[in-house]
Formats: C-alpha cells, structure tokens, sequence
C-alpha cells in the first residue's frame, strides 16, 4: 500500500475517534409531552480531516493510473518515469531515452481523468 493511501486511513481513523459532535435538545410542549432530539455531526476539524484524505485518495487514484497508463503505452521506452500528483497537479520525473518518449509520457498523463496539468521533468539519457 502506498504511502498517501496509508495517510487517508490514518486520517479517516483519527476522524472517527475525535471528529463527531453530540448535541441533545429535550423539549417540552404545552400538553406536557417531552421530546429529546440526539444530532451528531462532524467538527470543522473533521470535515477538514475527510476533505484533506479524500484530495490523497483521488491523487493516489491518478498516480496509478498514469503509471498503468507508462506501462502499457508501446512507445514508452523507460520503466524510469516517476509519477507524483498533488491536487491532480502531476509531475514527471527521472529518464527516459529520447525526447519523443518525454513528449509521448506527458500526453499519456494529460489523458487521464482528474489531471489538470502536467508538470514534466523527465531527463532525456540516451541509454548506453
């Protein structure tokens, strides 16, 4: 498991035990019937703490995308192609063989669902 998968559930498992809030309202009306009404709702911090684990979740799901995506293309020529995404902004590091394996790896993760811009830094090394 990756480390941001393992950073979502960490943070999922932290909401669970802090993130909640417990409101009880008793009311009375005139004909003397009592109602208790029980709301549990999230604190801001734990809505925060969901939102934040669902941004790396979606971005764990672009990188392996795009990695599967490297991995598949026939014309990529290097299994040296880093892929990192934070807040569907990816980055393409490390190496690949020609300039046309860094142009084809940039449009492959232009293609994925949820990328909205494509950050390459792939050195071009011929192999030898």
């Amino acid at each position: 498991m990756t480390r941001p998968c393992l950073a979502a559930i960490a943070l999922l498992g932290l909401t669970a035990l802090v993130g909640c809030q417990k409101t009880t309202t008793t009311r009375t009306d005139g004909a003397g019937t009592t109602t208790t009404t029980t709301t549990i709702s999230a604190t801001p911090a734990a809505s925060a703490a969901l939102s934040k684990a669902g941004d790396v979740a979606v971005d764990s799901a672009i990188t392996v995308k795009i990695k599967t995506a490297l991995l598949a293309d026939p014309d990529i020529k290097s299994l040296k192609i880093d892929v990192d995404t934070q807040d569907g902004v990816v980055t393409l590091s490390g190496t690949v063989p020609s300039a046309t394996n860094a142009a084809r790896a940039a449009q492959v993760a232009k293609g994925v669902d949820g990328v909205k811009s494509v950050q390459n830094r792939l050195a071009v090394k011929a192999s030898g």
